[in-house]
């Protein structure tokens, strides 16, 4: 059974879902949708395929259990059963995993060391080896985690407790390596395993040590962030997700939304209690059941206010996938109306990305979602122009955007030429990228989208994930950074880390930082801004860590295999001529795959702060979400709250240009409106670091980004909140107070009251 196009199907189903009895106890017909999605949501799990749906290891291995196997040659044999153990690993069943993985080493003939020297027999090893890795995680940074578990150069409180699972890691690493002694991805793990019992680097046979702070800078006065995740109750325990900050209800306090890659795992909402703490109001919020979703993206679709989300469904599945988004219409009273159907926008394919703006300039914000295709699976992309009555229409085919872009992995909306049309950044895994120009209104009413990838030199890596699109040099023109996914490394991604640190090159395509020419070309600078690296990035985002007023990255990294334990990078941009690694001095450097990633000021004391979801793909893969705190660094900043008239309400793509003095020192900054990279949302709200200058001689904005809406207020301070409404020309002053965070050390040193 396929629900391609689950529209057709809701006319009917709304009325009757209605009707029938339902475990919710509202009867409010603004949750129709909502119990209509869950109805949906249930039936598309329940049939769920486990052959095309990658996240269902537990019911491929009962299959495979249940179906056995007639095998007659010894190596299908093993392949079949390394297979099985494989899918009892990721579904969790560690134990199990162990015992048949064992039970395959005695019964080979000559022995274990025999069996060692089998190069077909080899990978049962490296199962071995990693399942009791996975042990050690699970006995104490997911049964018993703490605020820096898992957060790397691991500290004596991060060290496990219940040793047995790294121990006897080691051992197979040992014999392992002993065999095959340039098995880089071996070495890498047997380094994490000695760093979990504390005896890293002391203990680390000399052969085989890696130095994990080797690609690290030493930036001065930087200070690290602190996970305060447990103590405010946000550390959700799950798989891949989104991760968004705003403020949801308008009260001056950021919220948090996250969601889980599983099938029937929840969202969460956790609302500011605007004293430092967050309650989960996820059913308050009529969000139970709304399942799932890789990825989210807020924006105020509506022009009421209150800022909306839209969370995406089925990325990486294919077939498998064919999931409805959900659209969540925020109501303003705590609850959000899943209008999904109702909207027109309830089409059924996989995706994780999809990026806000007004594509056509008429003050209200549209939708493009870029759908994953390959040869063998045909899902258009969708371009949703916005019908102001909280109805969409696609207008993808006409407007030439609905096209088989291969697995579309990011799309980021953003104006490249400055000329007041929001153009399009699509990245693409096993494909080269695309750079759709808006070139406006036709007479026919159409925009007209010229591709010109190729001749602006912005089409690689061609194994793209997420994508960042921002001014990280304050030049005035958007910037694109893009990371490569290489799908014949993800099986060792711990061998690319490991020669990277050693100084090897593996020849395995890297990442690409495209700096703006401002002419509709690019010049690649990757090499020079210190970013020639293999990241494997899942999910990125960009902000200001210590309010220097330069942009940085933070990439949550990893891919969907246990054996991919890898620090999550953190990037120093230094000035906007290179960036600094400085994950191991930046306490965020977590070894737990990363996903979403936002940026927003938690507590308003004028610094942002960090809230990342954590954990892997399939069932057993789970992680625990962190919230890093920032310290401050001292820094001056200002904040923006901005609200459209002509533009859309929330203001997305606005462009900022904060202009500030020191003496004859002057510096101008450069911002846009929006959550920022294509994996993770950050707040809506501008906020901006400005270094040390004490100043501001003026704010300019170009409303939606288009320069023809310039307006240029003065009058600013520093280290202060504002409100800007579009044509008012003056700021006006929000009393935000500034409330530490209940996890802050010493009531408050983490973070500056």
């Amino acid at each position: 059974m396929r629900f391609r196009n689950i529209t057709l199907i809701t006319t009917f189903s709304l009325f009757t879902f209605a009707c029938q009895n339902s475990t919710d106890p509202s009867d409010d017909p603004r949750f129709d949708g909502n119990r209509l999605m869950v109805k949906v949501l249930d039936s598309l799990n329940s049939i769920a395929d486990p052959n095309t749906n990658y996240y269902l290891s537990g019911r491929r291995a009962a299959q495979m259990l249940e179906k056995s196997h007639s095998y007659t040659n010894p190596v299908d044999i093993i392949n079949w059963e390394t297979k099985y153990c494989f899918e009892l690993l990721n579904a969790g069943n560690v134990d199990e995993c162990i015992k048949t993985a064992t039970a395959m080493v005695n019964k080979y003939p000559g022995g274990g060391e025999a069996a060692l020297s089998d190069p077909n027999f080899k990978k049962v090893f490296d199962l071995l080896a990693v399942a009791y890795l996975r042990m050690g995680e699970n006995d104490n940074c997911i049964a018993n985690h703490n605020s820096a578990s898992c957060i790397v150069p691991l500290k004596p409180k991060a060290f496990h407790k219940n040793t047995k699972g790294s121990l006897t890691a080691i051992e197979f690493y040992t014999q392992i390596l002993r065999k095959y002694p340039n098995d880089y991805q071996s070495k890498w793990l047997m380094n994490i395993a000695y760093m979990t019992l504390g005896k890293y680097p002391a203990e680390v046979p000399k052969e085989h040590y890696i130095d994990f702070a080797s690609l690290d800078e030493k930036v001065s006065g930087f200070v690290p962030l602190e996970n305060l995740a447990i103590e405010l109750g946000v550390d959700v325990n799950g798989l891949a997700g989104a991760a968004i900050i705003e403020d949801f209800n308008n009260d001056g306090f950021m919220d948090i939304f996250c969601s889980s890659y599983g099938l029937f795992d929840d969202p969460n909402l956790f609302m500011s209690d605007t004293k430092g703490g967050y309650t989960d109001e996820t059913a308050k919020a009529m969000l139970t059941g709304i399942s799932g979703g890789l990825n989210a993206k807020q924006a105020d679709f509506n022009n009421d206010g209150f800022v909306d989300i839209l969370v995406l469904r089925g990325a990486w599945l294919d077939k498998g996938g064919e999931w409805p988004n959900s659209l969540l219409r925020n109501n303003g009273d705590g609850t959000f109306s899943d209008i999904t159907f109702s909207a027109g926008m309830g089409n059924a394919y996989p995706t994780e990305t999809a990026s806000w703006a007004d594509v056509n300039n008429d003050g209200l914000l549209d939708v493009f979602i870029a759908n994953e295709n390959n040869d063998q699976n045909q899902f258009p992309c969708e371009l949703y122009i916005n019908n102001g009555n909280e109805t969409f229409r696609n207008v993808a085919r006409d407007w030439g955007l609905e096209g088989n872009f291969g697995y579309a992995k990011a799309a980021v909306f953003a104006d490249f030429n400055n000329d007041g049309w929001q153009d399009l950044y699509v990245a693409c895994l096993n494909q080269d990228n695309k750079l759709f120009m808006n070139r406006g209104k036709g007479s026919n009413g159409k925009i007209n989208f010229e591709n010109i990838a190729a001749k602006a030199g912005v089409t690689k890596p061609f194994r793209t994930f997420p994508a960042l699109v921002f001014d990280y040099n304050n030049d005035g023109f958007e910037d694109i950074f893009c990371t490569s996914f290489p799908t014949e490394k993800l099986s060792v991604v711990g061998e690319e880390a490991a020669m990277e640190m050693l100084g090897k090159n593996s020849g395995t395509e890297r990442a690409k930082l495209y700096r703006n020419n401002g002419d509709e070309t690019f010049t690649d600078v990757t090499v020079d801004a210190g970013l020639n690296k293999m990241i494997f990035a899942m999910g990125f985002n960009f902000g200001d860590l210590d309010n220097d007023g330069w942009l940085d990255i933070y990439t949550g990294t990893g891919a969907f295999e246990f054996n991919s334990l890898v620090p999550n990078r953190v990037f120093k941009n230094m000035g906007g001529t290179r960036f600094a690694e400085i994950t191991h001095g930046s306490g965020i450097g977590h070894l737990q795959k990363g996903h979403g990633i936002a940026f927003g000021d938690l507590d308003n004391d004028g610094d942002q702060d960090i809230y990342t979801t954590l954990g892997g793909a399939v069932e057993g893969d789970n992680a625990h979400n962190a919230l890093f705190a920032n310290p401050n660094h001292g820094n001056h900043w200002i904040t923006l709250v901005l609200q459209g008239k002509s533009v859309a309400r929330d203001a997305q793509n606005s462009r900022i240009i904060i202009r500030c003095k020191d003496g004859n020192k002057t510096q101008q900054f450069h911002l846009t409106v929006g959550s920022g990279g294509s994996f993770g949302a950050s707040s809506l709200q501008v906020e901006a670091g400005l270094g040390n200058f004490p100043n501001i001689e003026s704010v300019e904005i170009w409303w939606g980004g288009n320069p023809q809406k310039k307006e240029v207020i003065s009058n600013l301070s520093v280290d202060r909140c504002y409100r800007i409404i579009e044509g008012d020309k003056i700021g006006k002053v929000m009393e935000r107070k500034k409330t530490p965070l209940k996890g802050d050390k010493v009531g408050g040193a983490c973070c500056k009251k």
